[in-house]
């Protein structure tokens, strides 16, 4: 019989999922909520996160809590402050901030880093204990990819996260679906991969990018593309864009695609038109499961 050791989270601004270990790490119990950031309502957070303790959960308020993700951030818990890249797993151990709560809750720092070549600024959360939890068992150099909200592309060697970038893609993608002349034209989108790589390729090879996307309005108004298929083009030409980018400052290096879903099945099929042949994809759970997880008994051991 297994007894149960650490209670862990990936807690961000929609989702919100728990992971309950055994002492040899192994995840024992799983359990997802409706308690992200922006739908706590009235509970605070220790009332959120002490209402889920149910089923498997349940009396283990004893042990101690690991969480991450945007928790951690200015409108979380309590602000974990960003660490500086070059970041290594020791640098998430260090950084951990306790939780103002009865609870022995401790919360994982985000990561930030100059995007090359750019000067830009980038942030992380949550990405970064994904990341490392995959280096537990691929410790090699090389990009991840993770895609969502806020794609992000990071360059790790030597165990460390060197640096990354962040694109607006899927947030971008919601905006001027919902919000803008061209969601008005979009009806019951439905998938068509040759749509969405018409996207791809002129979201790469198009750097009129204001000018490519109002091509969404004129491929529908001249019967071009059906409107059931202008939200995957433009999925397309966003998509396209962000990897076009990366593209020039990288080159066609090895990727690791961080991810579950269609989401990522749509990043997977642009990566191989753009010509990465060496792709390897990871289940974002279980990243996160195991980077919590390592985090933890870095932490434990000091």
């Amino acid at each position: 019989m297994t007894t149960p050791s650490l209670i862990a989270a990936d807690w961000g601004t929609t989702n919100f999922r728990l992971f309950l270990y055994d002492e040899a790490g192994q995840v024992i119990a799983r359990h997802a909520a409706n308690i992200g950031l922006k739908n706590l309502g009235v509970l605070s957070f220790e009332q959120a996160l002490l209402s889920v303790l149910k089923g498997d959960f349940a009396g283990l308020e004893h042990l101690p809590f690991l969480l991450s993700g945007m928790v951690g951030s200015r409108q979380g818990w309590v602000e974990a402050p960003y660490a500086a890249c070059p970041a290594s797993l020791q640098t998430l151990a260090d950084g951990l901030v306790k939780a103002p709560s009865d609870l022995d809750v401790a919360i994982v720092p985000g990561l930030f880093a100059e995007s090359p070549g750019t000067g830009l600024l980038n942030v992380m959360r949550g990405e970064e204990t994904q990341i490392f939890g995959i280096l537990q068992s691929d410790p090699s150099d090389g990009f991840f990819v993770l895609p969502g909200t806020h794609s992000k592309w990071a360059l790790v060697r030597g165990g460390k996260i060197e640096s990354f970038s962040t694109h607006m893609t899927g947030e971008m993608f919601q905006v001027l679906k919902a919000h803008s002349i061209l969601g008005l034209l979009m009806e019951n989108s439905t998938d068509n991969e040759e749509v969405f790589l018409k996207g791809v390729e002129r979201g790469m090879y198009n750097r009129a990018f204001l000018s490519v996307i109002f091509s969404v309005r004129t491929e529908a108004l001249f019967n071009h593309i059906a409107p059931e298929h202008l939200a995957t083009y433009l999925s397309g030409i966003l998509i396209g864009a962000e990897i076009v980018a990366e593209l020039e400052r990288h080159g066609k290096s090895p990727v690791r695609l961080v991810g579950d879903g269609a989401l990522v099945d749509l990043y997977e099929k642009a990566l191989a038109f753009a010509g990465f042949t060496d792709v390897t994809r990871f289940d974002g759970n279980a990243a996160s499961e195991s980077g919590l997880w390592a985090i933890h008994k870095l932490r434990s051991s000091k």
